[in-house]
């Protein structure tokens, strides 16, 4: 048995939005219909663009999060083990439910960050597009709420913190159980020298690791599967090499397919929460303070940062980045208005337009 959970109250009385004006279409044929089989069509819809499976994970995240607000009575999710789809709570929500969307949103962002907010949204009203399509819904019932705005990126890590904390991820921790420290330097390498997320890191396979080719490169699978390939310093190919190395003499395989970053157990490789696990703990063992949830993305802020300060061009540090569009890297790296005003002004071609001043007559020696 699952534990239970109560659905909030989301009568009139309990919710800051009235929807008493909100009407649907019927469903072809009379009656209500839950939402899972819809939900279905539209993440297999939306599965054509080929998105990446952490995309549409979230997807069906964002749906069953709210439906457990909309679905009447009590809501009994089924086991983390028991395997089953937690989808199923879409069984439980009809299209008439539908009418307390609002409010359900309100609720959940009493307790969620904007970004969270801002996705949850996003996910929901390309559901009820999808649903006003199929002339399921009449009328959007988000059309009157705003996303809140998001301007967080974590604070890069600086050269001294960023110092600690490739000593701690060297130095096996007194705590673990089983430390492998080349293992955990090899981590530390794909974040601040190849600027890693940790989706893309949990993903990696040996084969991935290019180090005999001119140069040493990596092949990365980013968002949307989309794949990129990332130069490796020398610092980093002797960071893994060692590792690889130390994976054989462990009895460790070492084939192509294998996940790059193994559990100490040999079988299995690190997941995103593993990874996410390890680079925390070398915050905290280091005394620094982390961004909560953020610890690895941080680094690879500070990978994209030093490589700003260091000359790259801004479609250079996108391309090794990973991401689609130019104005994600001008966030990532908190590019100001005045910084963005200084590159402009040095430009030396707005000399050509400055006025000349008139020359005085050249003077031959005769009279004045």
């Amino acid at each position: 048995m699952g534990v239970a959970f109560d659905a909030p109250d989301l009568s009139a009385s309990s919710m800051p939005a009235n929807h008493d004006n909100v009407c649907y279409a019927d469903i072809m044929g009379g009656g209500s219909l839950g939402l899972r089989a819809l939900a279905e069509r539209w993440i297999a819809l939306r599965n054509t663009a080929r998105p990446s499976p952490n995309t549409t994970k979230a997807r069906r995240g964002d749906l069953v999060v709210i439906a457990k607000l909309l679905a009447p009575g009590t809501v009994d999710p089924p086991p983390a083990a028991s395997g089953m789809d937690p989808f199923v709570v879409l069984d439980r929500v009809e299209v008439d439910d539908l009418a307390g969307l609002e409010d359900a949103i309100a609720v959940y962002a009493r307790t969620h960050a904007p970004a969270s907010i801002r996705r949850v949204l996003s996910t929901w009203r390309g559901f009820c597009g999808f649903l006003a399509r199929e002339g399921v819904l009449g009328v959007d019932p988000l059309a009157d709420i705003e996303a809140p705005t998001v301007r967080w990126s974590p604070k890069p890590p600086d050269i001294a913190t960023l110092a600690d904390l490739a000593r701690m991820a060297a130095e096996p921790s007194p705590r673990a159980r089983h430390p492998w420290p080349q293992r955990d330097r090899a981590l530390f390498a794909l974040f601040a020298m190849a600027g890693l997320r940790v989706s893309e890191a949990a993903a990696l396979t040996v084969g991935d690791t290019r180090l005999g080719d001119d140069p040493p490169r990596l092949r990365v699978t980013g968002k949307a599967n989309k794949p990129r390939t990332i130069p490796l310093p020398p610092e980093a190919v002797a960071i893994l090499t060692t590792y690889l190395q130390d994976r054989t003499d462990r009895g460790h395989p070492t084939n192509p397919d294998s996940p790059l970053l193994l559990h100490h157990s040999g079988t299995t490789g690190l997941n995103r929460n593993q990874i996410s696990y390890v680079v925390r703990t070398w915050f905290r063992r280091a005394g620094h303070n982390s961004p909560p949830g953020a610890e690895a993305h941080s680094i690879r802020h500070a990978y994209a940062t030093a490589l700003i300060d260091s000359g790259a061009r801004i479609n250079e540090v996108q391309a090794l980045l990973g991401h689609a569009d130019l104005s994600s890297t001008q966030i990532y790296l908190g590019i100001t208005a005045d910084g963005l005003t200084e590159a402009a002004y040095a430009n030396p071609l707005r000399h050509l337009t400055t006025p000349q001043q008139p020359q005085p007559p050249e003077t031959t020696g005769g009279e004045t």
